[in-house]
């Protein structure tokens, strides 16, 4: 029974000390600052999104009600283990902006997973036609970025006036 137990408490050891490893490697606290700076300079240059250039866009500011929108989905990604842009709930980036009481005119969203920093999350978007298509729309003039674990979400949208 002590074997048992030693072993027991071992193994939950190594299980936890696993798992904080696993989430520890991604960032915890997200630095806004960069990364406004970091989508608002692939904006000031413009960008091929896929086969389709986009001119200059002018630049986006931080809005605190996308990135709870954007927390609130990262956390139900990860919460309940899946990758998508439609929640287990059936929600959608317009039903989870206006639920964070945003009145908006037109929104997006960008999803991503596995990347360890800012600067990496930001290049794989600005590489991916429709997430690129999304930073380049000067429609959207706000956003909001959060990570759960590895899970990443980008909202953007334009209020209404």
């Amino acid at each position: 029974m002590v074997m048992f137990v030693r072993i027991c408490s071992t193994v939950i050891t190594f299980v936890m000390v696993t798992a904080h490893y696993a989430y520890a490697q991604y960032p915890v606290n997200l630095d806004k600052q960069l990364l406004l700076n970091l989508v608002n300079d692939v904006r000031s240059k413009g960008c091929n999104c896929g086969n389709n250039y986009r001119p200059p866009a002018p630049p986006v500011t931080w809005n605190e009600k996308l990135e709870q929108a954007a927390q609130n989905h990262s956390n139900n990604m990860y919460s309940k283990s899946f990758f998508s842009h439609t929640g287990k709930d059936k929600s959608t980036v317009s039903s989870r902006v206006a639920a964070v009481k945003y009145d908006w005119v037109i929104c997006a969203e960008n999803i991503g997973m596995k990347y360890k920093t800012e600067q990496a999350v930001i290049q794989a978007w600005a590489n991916n036609p429709s997430h690129c298509e999304n930073i380049m729309n000067e429609l959207l003039t706000e956003m909001g970025v959060a990570i759960k674990g590895s899970y990443w979400t980008m909202v953007l949208a334009m209020p209404k006036k």
